[in-house]
């Protein structure tokens, strides 16, 4: 089965044990998606105006492929990380918190799949996260201003985007 088969194994492993979330390798979702039986397009999702654009609202409960793009016009680095949002918050809890708290409310929420990493103007990064049913939501706490120096966390100007994913 080699690499692909390996990959197809950890990811049913961490399913079996209730993994909230499994971050794969870029090279393992592109191994699986020479599967005849799996077709894994890529979302992209590009930053303009401290928002993001191209996210949908609603996903299906499984493995996705996203490519996160930074198209400010001036330089800046931003970034994705995906965090689940317990019953009752929202994309607003994150910026209230991120208004009240600065940077450190980050480490609040809890990250799935690991980050994105961070993308300066021009850039883009590329992750595969196997989602199950939930509530999540993507934000940035990067600090930069557009041009230059330093400011409040991007995630307190209103970068974060609420999702669904259903089964």
């Amino acid at each position: 089965m080699g690499g692909r088969g390996r990959a197809v194994r950890a990811i049913a492993r961490a399913v079996a044990r209730s993994v909230p979330l499994v971050a794969t390798l870029v090279l393992v979702g592109a191994a699986c998606s020479k599967s005849s039986s799996s077709s894994s397009a890529v979302t992209t999702i590009f930053v303009q105006k401290f928002r993001y654009h191209g996210m949908p609202t609603t996903l299906k409960s499984g493995v996705h492929q996203f490519l996160f793009e930074n198209r400010e016009s001036l330089l800046i680095t931003h970034e994705m990380i995906p965090v689940a949002l317990p019953a009752g918050k929202t994309a607003q809890d994150i910026i209230s918190e991120a208004k009240t708290k600065g940077p450190d409310s980050e480490h609040e929420w809890l990250h799935i799949g690991g980050d994105f990493g961070a993308a300066d103007t021009g850039a883009g990064v590329v992750e595969t996260l196997y989602l199950p049913p939930g509530t999540y939501a993507i934000a940035c706490w990067q600090t930069g201003n557009l041009g230059g120096g330093e400011g409040d966390p991007h995630a307190a100007r209103g970068m974060v985007f609420q999702f669904t994913v259903t089964s």
